[in-house]
């Protein structure tokens, strides 16, 4: 897949902020709240570490609200001495002053010969925790629509899932269904 010019998320983050310098009282200023990018290529670093990299075809922001959709969507997510994950969605939409994102379309997430698939995620950050006492909750990635887990010899299926990112560990919701000695995908 080949896109224009590759747009880093600091350069995106720079292109926001230009014109949010507060205005004289005797000057008005119009800000224009949408921001339009095409070809969008990002990564995620943490310690030194690039731990997730993906691309956009079409991004929009608005500046006003922070408001942003996006289509076209790849993520290739790794971590040190694991094989990556490649996930791939046809559209999302979030709220970056919140944190929090949705893609929707059909996801289909890949590793190692196993492939998941299911019609919608949505990302939701690290939660206070009850009555303000202790550790946040963690952050979640979770789907209600099923999800479809397939590999060598198996099908998994079940009617939602919930992820951790910090342990990679998901748990199919709403039940689940495995058959196994497929012989293979089917």
């Amino acid at each position: 897949m080949r896109f224009g010019r590759p747009i880093h998320l600091a350069a995106l983050a720079l292109v926001a902020l230009a014109g949010c310098r507060p205005a004289r009282p005797s000057e008005t200023r119009e800000l224009v709240p949408e921001l339009v990018m095409e070809g969008v290529r990002f990564q995620v670093d943490r310690a030194g570490e690039t731990r997730a990299s993906g691309e956009a075809t079409r991004v929009t922001y608005r500046r006003d609200t922070t408001d942003v959709t996006a289509s076209g969507l790849g993520l290739v997510l790794s971590e040190a001495g694991e094989r990556p994950v490649r996930i791939a969605a046809p559209s999302g939409q979030g709220v970056t002053s919140e944190r929090r994102f949705g893609v929707t379309g059909g996801i289909r997430a890949e590793r190692a010969g196993d492939v998941a698939t299911t019609a919608s995620a949505t990302f939701e950050p690290a939660q206070p925790a009850a009555g303000g006492e202790g550790p946040p909750g963690p952050a979640q990635v979770h789907g209600d629509q099923p999800v479809v887990v397939e590999g060598e010899g198996y099908r998994l299926t079940g009617a939602g899932f919930r992820l951790d990112p910090a342990t990679r560990e998901i748990v199919l919701t709403g039940g689940a269904r495995l058959v196994a000695g497929t012989g293979g995908r089917r």
